[in-house]
């Protein structure tokens, strides 16, 4: 599971605009508007990176900034040779 938060500034008179742009993005959910910022969740979506959606947010027509908040992975966790070397599993037991 993928999860990640997004603080958005739009340029005040286009809010709305925006609002509405970032909310056709595939996983978007919006939290909280507030003197023109927004803050959403972005939440799995298969075939397509974190990276892209960010990227997809940041060339809405008037975002004056999309500032990454908050991401997690759990896929990244299970995967980590860290987790599943010899050593690691030693010091679990």
């Amino acid at each position: 599971m993928n999860i990640f938060s997004l603080v958005i500034r739009a340029v005040p008179d286009h809010l709305e605009n925006v609002r509405a742009a970032v909310l056709l993005v595939q996983g978007v959910e919006l939290h909280l508007e507030h003197e023109g910022r927004l803050i959403i969740t972005v939440e799995d979506v298969p075939g397509v990176r974190s990276s892209d959606l960010l990227k997809q947010i940041q060339d809405i027509p008037h975002v004056a900034s999309a500032t990454l908040a908050y991401e997690y992975c759990d896929e990244e966790l299970s995967q980590s040779p860290l987790l599943t070397s010899e050593k690691s599993e030693e010091r679990l037991s």
